[in-house]
């Protein structure tokens, strides 16, 4: 479904990526993990078509994106939980969540969502800005599959977030994983993440330094140590 070739660029004259390469396939779930500052988020911002990359491909089920604005990468069916949240906070929940929705037959909607997160159901009128940080963590995932994406790309989705919360957004990629949802996750919770990826990318300095089984990464210990710090 994705496949990044020799991907390269960053910010300007700065150069983040020197020739990422990794590859999804329809119903797997994938992680780019490694420290902070090595290019994962940059990685996720160039094959959204949010930074120009300087060389190298992206394809996204057979097509490559080239030039692609992020609207257009969007549409083909890529969806997005940013860092950091980014709710519409000018907007009530349930108007975050229908701005960007497509519809598909038998796919997501307002219901299903909320039967996803009762939470979001019970809050649907308020304001998105006085959700909890949780709760607007919800909302975004929620958003996202609103668009009901053939990918679904979540950049730290646990980050900052109370341990029952996240607990909560471990227990729905799981149940997303099992509806054959192919996903691509960035996140330091290995542990959480043993029990939904199929592959992990370890990511160095702006390219893959090694990628594997959650399996094989926990029998090599020096990995982790090496690579994250850990």
């Amino acid at each position: 479904m994705l496949k990044v070739d020799g991907l390269t660029g960053g910010y300007g004259s700065s150069k983040v990526l020197f020739g990422m390469s990794f590859e999804a396939s329809e119903g797997e779930v994938i992680s780019l993990i490694g420290r902070n500052g090595m290019g994962k988020t940059t990685t996720i911002k160039t094959l959204m078509g949010m930074l120009p990359a300087t060389g190298g491909t992206v394809q996204f089920r057979g097509q490559t994106l080239g030039k692609a604005a992020p609207s257009t990468v969007a549409r083909l069916g890529v969806g997005l939980v940013p860092e950091g949240r980014r709710v519409f906070g000018s907007l009530s929940v349930q108007e975050n969540l229908v701005a960007t929705a497509r519809a598909a037959a038998g796919g997501w909607d307002l219901e299903r969502v909320y039967a996803l997160f009762p939470r979001l159901k019970e809050r649907r009128a308020q304001s998105s800005r006085t959700l909890s940080g949780g709760e607007q963590q919800m909302l975004v995932v929620g958003r996202a599959l609103m668009t009901n994406p053939k990918l679904l790309i979540l950049d730290e989705a646990t980050e900052g977030l109370a341990p029952l919360i996240r607990q909560e957004i471990w227990r729905c990629l799981r149940a997303l994983k099992g509806e054959g949802q192919t996903i691509l996750v960035i996140d330091k919770n290995l542990p959480e993440m043993a029990l939904l990826v199929d592959r992990h990318y370890i990511v160095d300095k702006g390219r893959v330094a090694w990628s594997g089984r959650p399996a094989e990464l926990s029998a090599q210990p020096e990995l982790a140590q090496r690579y994250l710090g850990i």
